[in-house]
């Protein structure tokens, strides 16, 4: 058990950010999502794609991406990871990824089946790592803060795999005792505890994962920071003051017209003189 914090800055990273989109599982046992998910046989899937958007306070945050097209028999499987038009070191500090569910209905023509959301960095500015079950919002386009990927705790089997998800990070992070063949058997069984609590849901969850940064065989969290956060600006709290002459108030003569009425006076001189 490791009790070192290994870490790097966002800003050094000028890799491009990728985010793996996995499967989509859970059956919904409401007619009408019934109806819309399952229009087609019962041995095959529809044709379903990810949209994946970035957010940047309620804004979209470049251009969106969406995963190749797959054909599915019994299940939506993409395991693809994606590549966005951004690198790790453009993310800002309240980055969110927005992920919509699209079905094929036609040629060019798509219906929205759910969307979910999730933010990039977590409430200490570290980036999130590993695996994530992000719940399906039905009918509605992907939002920062409409479509929470995580859901709310009111819920024991929500509770349960919120659980099991802060204890898998823990131990990726080093912070339990990792036993080779022990670890096997609990996250083979932890897997097993999550596809059954989502099968008993009402909700679709789509798995998802964030990228690890490895540098020589050795696991690194990311931590946002700005190149130009730590830069002092001098703030003068009693500034000099100017003082201007004001010369209606002083009631002194105004040099301008002073001048202006003495060549004027000149100028009439000269005259009478010729």
């Amino acid at each position: 058990m490791e009790n070192i914090f290994k870490y790097g800055y966002s800003c050094s990273l000028d890799h491009r950010m990728v985010i793996k989109v996995g499967s989509l599982d859970g059956e919904p046992k409401k007619p009408n999502y019934y109806d819309k998910l399952f229009k087609s046989s019962i041995s095959e899937c529809a044709s379903f794609f990810v949209k994946i958007q970035c957010f940047d306070d309620e804004k979209p945050f470049g251009s969106s991406v969406t995963t190749s097209y797959k054909a599915f028999i019994k299940r939506w499987s993409w395991n693809e990871w994606v590549q966005l038009p951004f690198s790790f070191s453009d993310l800002p500090r309240t980055a969110v990824l927005g992920f919509t569910i699209y079905d094929c209905i036609g040629s060019g023509k798509t219906s929205i089946i759910g969307g979910t959301s999730i933010s990039v960095f977590g409430k200490h500015g570290i980036m999130r790592e590993g695996i994530f079950d992000l719940k399906i919002w039905f009918d509605q386009e992907a939002h920062p803060t409409k479509t929470p990927g995580k859901s709310p705790k009111d819920f024991d089997s929500v509770q349960q795999m919120q659980r099991l998800a802060k204890l898998a990070k823990k131990h990726r992070n080093g912070q339990l005792e990792k036993i080779d063949w022990l670890d096997r058997l609990t996250f083979r069984e932890i897997e097993l505890i999550n596809e059954r609590e989502k099968r008993e849901s009402d909700y679709l969850y789509l798995m998802i994962e964030f990228p690890s940064v490895m540098y020589n065989d050795r696991s690194y969290s990311i931590i946002y920071y700005e190149p130009t956060s730590e830069r002092k600006i001098n703030f003068v709290s009693k500034p000099r003051l100017v003082k201007v002459p004001d010369c209606e108030i002083l009631q002194v003569s105004n040099l301008s017209v002073s001048k202006l009425l003495i060549k004027l006076k000149f100028s009439s001189l000269f005259r009478i003189i010729l």
